[in-house]
């Protein structure tokens, strides 16, 4: 009990410590031929993708914000660390080069995904390793605070079947 009550110290004072812009969306009145342009390009795109894209996962903790408390966009700037620190390690491997090409960046597919919390996200990292996937898991300082991971660039097949038990973040 004494060391939930340290980590839920050590966590508010995480919090506190990120700031967090908000960004305010100005709403436009959507027109139903507006919309249905839309479906059709967002179809089209999909019927064109790639069958095996390259693909990069970012998993976060969903205990972060639910339990915790952390601003949405704390939680967002944990998963951009994450996920730049993964694609600069790895930029020279052949799919970060792909996935970062000028001809490529538009189309980029991220994954993002959620576990329960720090033993989750510990236990997976783990998993990655021993299956020999590239990742980067990103801590906190000077907490030294797991929050979240994210896989280099990998053709989808290759790293999907690791991740089955991660439900898409909400």
């Amino acid at each position: 009990h004494h060391t939930a009550m340290a980590q839920a110290a050590r966590l508010t004072a995480v919090a506190n410590r990120l700031t967090c812009r908000a960004v305010h969306i100005h709403s436009v009145r959507s027109r139903a031929p507006a919309r249905r342009t839309l479906i059709r390009t967002m179809a089209t795109e999909a019927a064109a993708a790639p069958a095996n894209p390259i693909v990069q996962y970012v998993v976060i903790r969903r205990d972060l914000g639910q339990g915790m408390g952390w601003p949405l966009g704390s939680i967002c700037a944990q998963a951009a660390h994450a996920a730049v620190a993964a694609v600069w390690e790895h930029k020279d491997h052949p799919d970060t080069a792909a996935y970062c090409a000028p001809d490529a960046i538009d189309g980029m597919h991220k994954v993002v995904l959620e576990v329960k919390g720090e033993t989750q996200l510990v236990n997976l990292a783990k998993k990655l390793e021993d299956a020999g996937v590239d990742h980067r898991i990103w801590t906190e300082q000077p907490e030294d605070y797991p929050t979240c991971l994210a896989t280099r660039p990998y053709r989808k097949d290759e790293v999907s079947a690791l991740f089955k038990k991660c439900n898409l973040a909400k």
